[in-house]
């Protein structure tokens, strides 16, 4: 029984390795270039700098409300900025959605040809050498949010860079930003490394099926020749008391190598293939909710009465103003501002100008009515990076407000007192943190904090699961030419 069991684990490690090594092969120089170029997507810095500044005549909001004859007590969101030269007020309640324009007796402007051009010229600096309507979505727009914005104008521009732009045809919004090194880098990093195909990607359940599978079979093979190596090691160290069985070049460094950096080639694997999955609960079991939400943090909305300060006082403090949400967290009434190409939270709770700093009382306000069954918890005040509170693409906020919740699920959250964003975790998130974080692209505190070592060791084992890919490719080949020979023969 032992001796079958070996030998399908070598002959499974022999045929599957050849297809799956030229796998790692991609996924190893995808991943160096997807470190250094992600793929493309337009910026919330770039809308922000491209947006129209407020005019310095606002109107008074709840002057709006009531001739528009909208009940204040069911607003639940109000947002304004400048669009094709009006003041537009974006106000939600329960059962609809407004947008209205300040300016009395003016029809809201629809999109028009003439609006996509005077888009175009304050992004790209450049003329327009065609223009596509898209009815689908394309290698750029694959995500699902996109398909409510169809359809969507795909500008093309003749400068050097051959940038191309994606724009709304229901809102105007800029969708997608793209430059010819991007679109190249993109098809040498994260479109195959990540299997960003649109006939696969357009497909979200088929996505993550062949990503999970692909990443299981990988599994398999890294394993297999875990176990073909060590035990070829160990029969060789029996008889000839020497743990290389090979001679030849190819197999010998293959088997140095696999024994080197194989368990690197299935911890990679593994995290590849739960990259989009959620630890089972049969493994880790969750008591309470797997995710938070933004409602459930920041509460219910407020009535506007609670917004003390007047949000036309904002423009004789910031300059160039962009927009204004109403938002809120708790029993704190927030205005969240753009000013030229960046976002300021605002406390409205009082006739003054100034910051918003949540204080303690107010995250504990909100982990109470999260938590309603009296579970124990601690806030504390943190000025350094944590394992769980570790920035990757960009800066995380410091301080930080760190609520540990002594219930099943140990809940932790990381909440930014300027803004009441949060990071929140539990056991079975903390858990996927390495089993994706952690084991695939290194994101340990230890290293992050040493950029340089961090670096020498990704790329050390990526050149090193490189290699055993390749030789592997080219072991496989040179089998299967043998095996089609003696078939001729």
């Amino acid at each position: 029984m032992k001796k079958k069991v070996r030998a399908f684990v070598f002959s499974f490690h022999r045929i599957a390795g050849t297809i799956i090594s030229l796998f790692f092969l991609m996924w190893t120089i995808s991943g160096l270039v997807l470190v250094y170029h992600p793929f493309p997507n337009v910026s919330q810095t770039q809308i922000n700098e491209n947006m129209d500044a407020l005019p310095d005549s606002l109107a008074d909001i709840r002057t709006l409300l009531s001739q528009q004859q909208i009940p204040g007590e069911s607003v639940s969101n109000i947002s304004l900025k400048n669009f094709q030269n009006q003041t537009l007020f974006s106000i939600k309640t329960k059962d609809s959605l407004y947008t209205i324009c300040a300016e009395t007796g003016r029809h809201i402007k629809p999109i028009t040809a003439e609006t996509i051009e005077g888009i175009a010229k304050k992004w790209v600096n450049s003329p327009v050498v065609r223009l596509d309507t898209l009815y689908e979505r394309d290698q750029w727009i694959m995500y699902t949010r996109y398909l409510n914005e169809m359809p969507i104008y795909k500008l093309y521009f003749t400068n050097p860079e051959k940038q191309q732009l994606y724009i709304s045809s229901k809102t105007g919004e800029v969708l997608q930003f793209t430059d010819k090194a991007q679109r190249i880098w993109a098809w040498l990093g994260a479109i195959p490394h990540k299997f960003y195909f649109p006939f696969i990607r357009q497909h979200t359940d088929a996505w993550i099926t062949i990503l999970t599978v692909s990443g299981f079979i990988a599994l398999a093979v890294a394993l297999s020749g875990l176990f073909v190596g060590i035990s070829v090691s160990i029969r060789r160290y029996r008889v000839k008391r020497n743990i290389i069985p090979y001679k030849k070049f190819t197999w010998k460094w293959h088997h140095i190598l696999g024994l080197t950096f194989g368990i690197f080639a299935a911890t990679w694997a593994l995290s590849g293939a739960m990259a989009l999955q959620r630890i089972p609960q049969w493994i880790i079991k969750t008591h309470g909710d797997y995710r938070v939400s933004s409602t459930k943090m920041r509460g219910q909305p407020l009535s506007l009465d609670t917004y003390i300060l007047d949000y036309r006082s904002l423009t004789q403090q910031y300059a160039d103003i962009k927009s204004v949400e109403w938002s809120h967290f708790q029993d704190t009434p927030v205005y969240n501002i753009i000013v030229k190409d960046s976002a300021v939270c605002i406390d409205a709770s009082t006739g003054e100008v100034k910051e918003l700093y949540l204080p303690q009382s107010q995250i504990e306000k909100a982990i109470s009515r999260i938590h309603k069954n009296n579970e124990a918890f601690t806030v504390t005040l943190i000025d350094q990076y944590e394992e769980y509170y570790l920035p990757r693409k960009r800066e995380l906020p410091l301080p930080a407000y760190k609520v540990e919740v002594d219930n099943a699920d140990k809940s932790r959250y990381y909440i930014d007192p300027k803004s009441g964003n949060f990071h929140y975790l539990n056991k079975s998130r903390k858990a996927k943190k390495w089993l994706y974080s952690g084991l695939h692209y290194l994101h340990i505190k230890w290293l992050v904090e040493r950029p340089v070592l961090w670096t020498i060791v990704i790329w050390a084992l990526c050149i090193g699961v490189g290699l055993i890919s390749l030789s592997g490719v080219w072991m496989g080949i040179k089998y299967t030419v043998r095996r089609i020979r003696k078939m001729n023969r």
